[in-house]
């Protein structure tokens, strides 16, 4: 029985290379048909080996099979437009969509703020602070009294009316400002332009007729201490009586909406000559007995010489007649002056050293001069009423040409020393 055999046998992994091409060809440019299984095509029993397809060549990788064209070009002779840069760059980092979060301005208090625990207050233990001036006046007492004081620049409040305040020197007073050109300085004071915390130094003066100064016009210096800024844009002004002065020039520049400036000349011989302590309690009404026990107190003489000016300075809060009249059982001056533990009693109402109402603050601590240890506190954050070891305070600040004195609603009483048992 005769067979016919197929001649073109292949072995195992070898493949026709025209039939991967067309088979190429055919999927990747979608002309034709996918070829026959057979390699070679069979007619009536007789084997037609001669191959259909041209010879198979080589490519490289990333060119396209025979007969293909761009889809970048629409001409199969220009060369494909390859983008060699990389992807990110050809995006704008924007994300065009609806749904992106966009962000906005956040107002509110403070979010994700870590908490402070366990925080221990230092206090910090260094030289005492310098005493501030409280008036202009002071800044130039170190002068010697043959050298003639500055002309000093001020700017000029000129009240109409029946008459301007009057202090009398280191006198506190409130007037209330209610003119734009004043209200406009007041605030520039209270910004920080004057020359002193919150204030700063004026001239005062009274003028019925004009609303302008001219030179020889007198007038008082005033140091402001504090500005209080009401809803209806009036300005409440707290100042300290200074000395008087005469103008001497004025003039008016730009940007103050019409306030004048003026050099004055001060006049120094106007300075009230200071008392010792003792004799500035005997003056000041109130104060005289509190001064009548130091000077009559047995075994007190050094302590009550010092207060009468050999030494100093001395800060001392002096109690009200009726409070310390109360303290000490009453009777006259002769038999209080036979009260128990007296010189204890008047000795720590006096502190070594010289210490204002502006050196105050709350959580100080003096030292009086039997050992005893004052706290200063105040009643309300932070310049409440002064207190002075829970003893609230009074009037501050009259000042004695050997230290200043602070009269308080009470009597201090000595605390036991460290070493002693209450």
């Amino acid at each position: 029985m005769a067979m016919t055999m197929d001649p073109l046998r292949f072995s195992p992994g070898q493949t026709p290379s025209h039939r991967l091409r067309q088979t190429g060809a055919s999927v990747l440019g979608g002309e034709g048909s996918r070829p026959e299984s057979g390699a070679c095509r069979r007619s009536s029993g007789r084997v037609d080996a001669s191959p259909a397809y041209a010879p198979y060549a080589p490519q490289m990788p990333g060119d396209l099979p025979p007969g293909m064209t761009s889809v970048r070009s629409g001409s199969s002779n220009a060369e494909p437009d390859v983008d060699e840069r990389p992807p990110s760059a050809s995006k704008s980092g924007l994300l065009y969509t609806d749904t992106a979060p966009s962000l906005e301005n956040f107002s509110g208090p403070a979010q994700n703020v870590p908490v402070l625990r366990k925080v221990q207050q230092r206090r910090y233990r260094g030289p005492p602070e310098q005493i501030p001036k409280a008036v202009w006046s002071d800044s130039v007492a170190h002068l010697a009294p043959e050298e003639e004081w500055p002309l000093h620049a001020v700017p000029l409040f000129i009240f109409g009316g029946v008459d301007r305040p009057r202090p009398a020197y280191r006198e506190e007073l409130k007037f209330t400002l209610r003119n734009d050109k004043y209200v406009s300085f007041a605030l520039r004071l209270r910004c920080g332009t004057g020359d002193h915390y919150m204030g700063g130094t004026i001239g005062l003066l009274h003028n019925p007729e004009r609303t302008e100064a001219l030179a020889g016009d007198e007038g008082q210096l005033a140091t402001i201490l504090d500005l209080v800024v009401q809803p209806d844009n009036s300005v409440i002004v707290t100042a300290i009586g200074d000395l008087d002065f005469t103008v001497a020039r004025t003039w008016m520049p730009r940007g103050l909406r019409g306030l004048q400036l003026a050099f004055v000349d001060v006049h120094r011989s106007k300075v009230p000559a200071l008392q010792p302590l003792l004799r500035t309690c005997d003056e000041e009404p109130g104060f005289a007995l509190f001064g009548q026990l130091v000077a009559r107190a047995h075994g007190f003489e050094q302590v009550a010489e010092a207060l009468n000016g050999a030494d100093g300075p001395f800060t001392v809060f002096v109690p009200r007649d009726d409070q310390l009249f109360a303290a000490l059982g009453g009777g006259s001056v002769e038999e209080m002056l036979q009260t128990p533990y007296l010189q204890a009693i008047l000795a720590c109402h006096i502190v070594r050293g010289k210490v204002p109402f502006e050196a105050l603050y709350s959580g100080r601590t003096l030292k009086a001069i039997d050992g005893s240890v004052l706290m200063v506190t105040f009643t309300q954050w932070p310049r409440g009423g002064p207190c002075v070891n829970d003893v609230p305070g009074e009037h501050m600040d009259i000042f004695a040409s050997n230290g200043v004195i602070h009269s308080i609603k009470g009597v201090l009483m000595p605390a036991p020393r460290s070493n002693q048992r209450r």
